[in-house]
């Protein structure tokens, strides 16, 4: 793999990481405005969140860097979309779960948990597409407008 190609995917999945842990933190926010949701130390919590969000972000680069070496894929098809929701659903079920004990594993209240990773992921990826989508307007502009100098100069030659 080179070293931009990399680089880039650890920029990409960094970006998504905070993208995340921003989205969970205003989700858990709106839904903790009782004050009993999560019963530890808001400080804890944050750290735990970002430990959680990270991890979710190491889990993608490395699974994207294993089917995808040579470029950044954005995953809008069902098996990238399949696999992205496995790594953020590990860390998730696991860190969170497992050993932040914020939900039982083995009850209903795992389905608050799902719904959480399901519409961050949902947003982060919306958000990667959108940029994606921009970019490439950007350079075909760039493009159109390189031809069409390229030609005025045949042109006047």
């Amino acid at each position: 793999m080179k070293k931009q190609t990399l680089l880039k995917k650890i920029k990409t999945y960094g970006i998504s990481g905070c993208i995340s842990y921003t989205m969970v933190s205003l989700i858990l926010s709106l839904l903790n405005n009782t004050g009993n949701l999560m019963e530890t130390n808001i400080w804890i919590t944050n750290l735990q969140l970002l430990a959680v969000c990270f991890s979710i972000a190491v889990l993608m680069l490395v699974t994207d860097c294993i089917r995808n070496p040579e470029g950044l894929s954005v995953g809008v098809n069902p098996v990238d979309i399949g696999l992205d929701l496995l790594s953020v659903a590990v860390p998730v079920l696991g860190l969170g779960g497992f050993v932040f004990h914020w939900f039982n594993v083995f009850s209903e209240q795992i389905l608050i948990p799902i719904v959480i990773l399901v519409i961050v992921y949902s947003a982060v990826l919306g958000l990667f597409v959108l940029n994606n989508k921009q970019t490439e307007k950007e350079l075909n502009q760039k493009i159109n407008e390189r031809k069409a100098g390229i030609k005025h100069d045949t042109e006047n030659h």
